[in-house]
């Protein structure tokens, strides 16, 4: 259980919601969040059985296959389920997965699209978690200090793509910045770079100051939602351009996590 996911959990038991969990083959840090949170730890089967709905939060990486578990145990099982795939994964993705989903699924199971854009929530703040697909009546109402719902209809891939554009930016802008400090380093200017923004661009120097410490935690989640982001580019027909890159560079950043903070100690 990421930051993201053990605060939405946080603030849904806040509003009496009971969460459960299942971190099977999780880290030691998932489990710390996963109490801190208040969530249950409980086996798959019993996460089935017993939720209401399914949120899913995770790496994109792995949305595919945690749906696949999903509607395998829901069928093996004999229990529908509500499962939110609230993953940074392109519009095809979605589809794909939904096209599985309810394939191996229980009859009357329901699968909707989801997107949380904005950081995790906290006691002056929550993020949006926009839904799109048929069946949204059943959880559009619902009311809670860990997200805002906005239903964006019946069309299943519209809160992917939005998550898409969304993150175009911020991930985006942030992976170009650090490409433009990698070559600024390999160049030998960057030094001279550094101090020319610190003079011209003095927003971009309090954008690296606030973002860099989080993207070094972060930047191993962020390396498969850049190539969905780049898929969806291509999807559409457009070049993705610098995005077609990112990737590599949070594959960069994630293998030497204390390369940004080298790069925040030369500013002056």
């Amino acid at each position: 259980m990421g930051d993201m996911g053990s605060s939405v959990a946080k603030h849904l038991t806040k509003s009496n919601y009971s969460v459960l969990t299942n971190l099977d083959n999780r880290s030691v840090k998932s489990k710390n969040n996963a109490q801190k949170s208040n969530s249950q730890i409980v086996s798959f089967e019993n996460l089935i059985l017993t939720s209401h709905f399914i949120i899913s939060i995770i790496p994109p990486s792995v949305a595919q296959q945690t749906a696949k578990n999903i509607a395998f145990y829901s069928k093996k099982l004999s229990k529908p389920v509500i499962y939110i795939d609230a993953n940074a994964i392109s519009p095809k993705t979605t589809l794909d997965i939904e096209n599985d989903f309810y394939k191996n699924a229980e009859q009357s199971s329901i699968y909707i699209d989801g997107s949380i854009i904005g950081g995790p929530p906290n006691d002056n703040y929550k993020p949006n978690l926009y839904l799109s697909g048929k069946n949204l009546k059943k959880i559009d109402k619902m009311k809670s200090d860990a997200f805002n719902i906005i239903n964006l209809g019946e069309d299943t891939k519209l809160a992917s793509s939005l998550k898409m554009c969304y993150a175009s930016w911020t991930k985006g802008s942030s992976a170009l910045i650090i490409s433009m400090l990698l070559l600024a380093e390999k160049s030998n200017v960057l030094f001279q770079l550094l101090d020319e923004l610190n003079y011209s661009q003095k927003e971009l120097i309090t954008k690296m100051i606030k973002t860099f410490p989080s993207i070094s935690e972060k930047s191993y989640r962020w390396i498969a939602e850049m190539e969905e982001i780049a898929s969806t580019y291509y999807e559409n027909e457009l070049n993705p351009g610098a995005l077609d890159n990112a990737s590599s560079i949070y594959k960069l950043i994630s293998g030497n996590k204390n390369k940004l903070a080298k790069f925040l100690n030369q500013i002056n």
